[in-house]
Parts: C-alpha cells; sequence; structure tokens
C-alpha cells in the first residue's frame, strides 16, 4: 500500500486520468483507509472547478495569477528524497 505521500504525488496525475491502472488501484486503495487523503482529493477537484469555471469570478490580478500558476507548477513536479 502506498502511504500519504505518495499519495499526494499521485493526486493531479490521477484527477488528469494520467496514471496507468496499477497506480490508479493503489491510489484507490489507500483513499479507502485514509480521510486526510479523501479531503486532499476533495479540494483539489474543488480548486479545479473553481479555476476552469472562470465566469464565476473576476479575472485575477496578473501578478496573483503568475503566483498561483508558479505555485501549481511547483506542485505537480515531482520533489527529490534525502540525498
Amino acid at each position: 500500500m502506498i502511504d500519504c505521500n505518495e499519495a499526494v504525488r499521485r493526486m493531479w496525475a490521477y484527477l488528469d486520468r494520467e496514471l496507468g491502472a496499477k497506480p490508479v488501484a493503489e491510489f484507490e486503495a489507500h483513499l479507502q483507509t485514509c480521510q486526510r487523503c479523501c479531503g486532499e482529493l476533495e479540494f483539489s477537484r474543488h480548486l479545479r472547478e473553481l479555476v476552469a469555471d472562470t465566469d464565476a469570478a473576476p479575472p485575477l490580478p496578473p501578478e496573483l495569477r503568475s503566483r498561483v500558476e508558479n505555485l501549481l507548477a511547483d506542485a505537480e513536479m515531482p520533489t527529490e528524497g534525502p540525498a
């Protein structure tokens, strides 16, 4: 079974339907036992919906939009383990 760190690493790929069958099964098995990761998944889904719904809110100022895009890009990059 995967741990929470691995589940979080897979979350965006899971939402994008970019994981293979085995990683999806492992991720979903983890969700069966972890309320924290279920909450993270629901938050991520909601965040995506808000970001995708451009009619729901006024446009972001360019500086804020750039910061959010950078944060999202950093979140999608795999983290390196200890050397």
